[in-house]
C-alpha cells in the first residue's frame, strides 16, 4: 500500500522538529543520526532520502527555531508594545527561569552559537540572515535609526551571553542572580527632572 501524499513532507517535517529540540539540548555534534532518527520514529536509512547531510539538517532546523525565537522575542503578546515597555517584556520572557531550564525548546543562539561559528559557511549564512532580521525588527521595535540598532544588538547580546552563563555557571542560585541582572539592564532607571 503506497503512503499517501503528504507522507514525505510530514516526515521531513517531524525530523526538522525532533533535531531542533536534540541539537539545542545536546548540542549539533553530540547529536548522531542513529540517534536523531530513532527518535524520530524512524531507522537510519531514512535520513538521507530527506537531507543530503546532517548540515543541510542543522540550516533548516535553525531556520525553525530563529523563526520561533523572533516571534517570542516580538509576538505572542508583545506586538503592541514599543520602546521601553517592550524591552521590559521581551527581556522578562527571554531572561525567565524556565528558559533558563529548557534549552530543548528555547532560543538555539546559547544553545548552538560556538557550533554556528565553526559550521560551515552555509551555515552561518542562513544563521546571519535569521539574526540581522530579529535585530532589525527589534530595533524597530526600539525607534530604529543607527540608536535602535545598537540597542538591538546590545540588548540581544546581553540576553543571549546572561542566558548562556546562568546555564553554564549550573548553580540555580548564581543563575537566577545573573539572569536578575541582566534583566534590570532592559528596564533604565528613569532620569529625575531637575528644576
Amino acid at each position: 500500500m503506497p503512503y499517501p501524499p503528504d507522507h514525505k513532507p510530514k516526515t521531513h517535517a517531524r525530523i526538522v522538529r525532533v533535531a531542533a529540540r536534540l541539537f539545542r539540548k545536546d548540542g549539533f555534534q553530540a547529536t548522531g543520526v542513529d540517534r536523531l532518527m530513532s527518535a524520530a520514529g524512524l531507522t537510519r536509512g531514512g535520513f538521507y532520502a530527506h537531507f543530503r547531510d546532517k548540515t543541510q539538517l542543522l540550516i533548516e532546523s535553525l531556520e525553525r527555531v530563529l523563526d520561533e525565537s523572533q516571534e517570542n522575542l516580538l509576538g505572542r503578546g508583545l506586538d503592541a508594545l514599543e520602546g521601553d515597555a517592550w524591552a521590559r517584556a521581551a527581556a522578562k520572557r527571554y531572561l525567565s527561569s524556565a528558559h533558563r531550564a529548557g534549552p530543548a525548546d528555547g532560543c538555539p543562539v546559547p544553545a548552538l552559537g560556538a557550533e554556528v561559528a565553526r559550521a560551515p559557511a552555509s551555515v552561518q549564512k542562513v544563521f546571519a540572515a535569521r539574526i540581522d532580521g530579529i535585530l532589525r525588527q527589534m530595533a524597530a521595535r526600539l525607534g530604529g535609526g543607527t540608536a535602535g540598532r545598537r540597542r538591538a544588538i546590545q540588548l540581544l547580546s546581553s540576553w543571549v551571553g546572561a542566558l548562556l552563563l546562568a546555564r553554564a555557571v549550573g548553580e540555580r542560585r548564581l543563575g537566577e542572580e545573573i539572569l536578575a541582572a541582566v534583566r534590570a539592564q532592559a528596564n533604565p532607571p528613569r532620569r529625575r527632572r531637575t528644576h
